[in-house]
């Protein structure tokens, strides 16, 4: 066998030993396929009226073009949209103007449409009519629904319909895109510390010597978290730190024209509520680290683990992180309320978008907070098993020819 034959198999037989290996290259990308699958599925599976997950949306609809013989082509118009609708799984609510407009400003409804009453004039004089459309930008089936009501009235009877659109409530995108970059890098930042702090001392051999100490494990479990509270304080009060030179960057760049959810610059409340669900991610993260470092024998199984079990949360709330939950259907709203660190997401979303009142953020935030307080508590029993010190068995193999001496062999050296 040629050298660089008898190396690559060697590096080979060595990573298929490692779990992490295992992980990595098999588990984690099918488990990565099968959740964006899954979350597809959900998804646009929902918008089927005959398949098995349909899960029907419901819009409102005005018509106030008259009914006698001039309002001909509202009610073609009605008849088109209430078609649409089926074909995508919506019910159409018929409703007064005042009772829609009330609908829009209450945030209660996710695609309001207007047909005005000289719809039909305007077409028959000038060829062309507006139709007027509301909608909820965090809706994505709103606003494919709303698309499908546009292209299929884009001509009627060889006139021009135009669509006008307006959003229902003001989306500050730049606020969650910030927000969301410090959710998911909190979720990492602990990693380095908490993987070395266990398992980096099992692979030294020097946990063991650690524990042979007069002081008890609950105190050495304490330091660890203090030191690991240190790291991650660190990283907030630099994240903390940022936040506060963006504000004043886009305060002295505006002259502070631009305020709140509908500018650039970060109130008060909204700075509290983004920072507080950020220390509860860093806290969560910390202290589920601990629990998947007890289990790990190497430093490398330890980040494999944490990958493993942390990249498919976060794919799966980065992919319905921007979309109104109430849209989901009920299973994936269900799946993504029991992941603890979707809450985090959830409280600046209720919070900048919808404007929920403090009771639904406090919860997320005691969900949240539940879950670190329950994986310390394991993490600690964990701990004072004696297992937790306990290394790996040694197989006996057969002796073999060690690389050099087949490298020499071969070299006829």
């Amino acid at each position: 066998m040629r050298p660089w034959a008898i190396i690559a198999r060697k590096e080979i037989k060595e990573q298929l030993r490692s779990r992490r290996t295992f992980l990595t290259l098999v588990i984690v990308p099918f488990l990565v396929w099968v959740g964006v699958g899954l979350m597809h599925a959900f998804l646009f599976g929902s918008m089927t009226p005959e398949g098995p997950l349909a899960a029907p949306m419901d819009m409102h609809l005005t018509l106030l073009d008259p009914e006698d013989g001039n309002g001909t082509f509202g009610f073609l118009a009605r008849d088109i949209i209430m078609s649409i609708a089926a074909n995508l799984s919506v019910n159409v609510h018929e409703v007064s103007y005042e009772e829609g407009m009330k609908l829009v400003e209450e945030g209660e409804t996710v695609l309001y449409v207007l047909i005005p009453e000289d719809f039909t004039e305007n077409l028959t004089s000038y060829g062309f009519g507006t139709i007027k459309m509301w909608i909820d930008p965090t809706s994505p089936r709103a606003s494919t629904v709303a698309s499908a009501i546009e292209a299929g009235l884009s001509i009627l009877e060889q006139r021009r319909i135009i669509a006008d659109m307006r959003a229902i409530r003001a989306v500050p995108f730049t606020f969650l895109m910030l927000s969301f970059m410090l959710i998911f890098s909190a979720m990492w930042g602990p990693m380095p510390v908490i993987t070395t702090s266990f398992a980096g001392e099992r692979e030294k051999k020097t946990l063991e010597v650690l524990l042979t100490t007069p002081v008890k494990r609950t105190s050495i479990l304490l330091g660890k978290l203090l030191a690991a509270g240190f790291a991650a304080a660190i990283y907030m009060g630099s994240s903390i730190a940022g936040m506060g030179v963006y504000n004043w960057l886009m305060a002295w760049a505006t002259a502070g024209a631009l305020a709140g959810a509908e500018g650039m610059v970060l109130t008060p409340e909204q700075a509290a509520v983004i920072i507080a669900s950020a220390l509860l991610t860093v806290l969560l993260s910390a202290s589920l680290g601990i629990v998947i470092s007890c289990f790990a024998r190497t430093t490398r199984d330890a980040e494999s683990y944490y990958s493993a079990l942390f990249t498919l949360p976060m794919m799966l709330i980065a992919g319905t992180a921007m979309m109104r939950f109430e849209d989901l259907p009920l299973a994936l709203q269900a799946i993504i309320l029991a992941i603890p660190f979707s809450h985090g997401v959830l409280m600046i979303n209720n919070f900048l978008i919808y404007g929920k009142p403090w009771p639904a953020i406090a919860a997320s935030a005691l969900y949240m907070l539940a879950w670190a307080i329950g994986a310390l508590l394991v993490g600690a029993k964990l701990f004072e098993r004696e297992e937790i010190v306990e290394t790996r068995k040694v197989r006996h193999r057969k002796k073999r020819i060690g690389l050099l001496a087949r490298l020499r062999k071969r070299s006829g050296l």
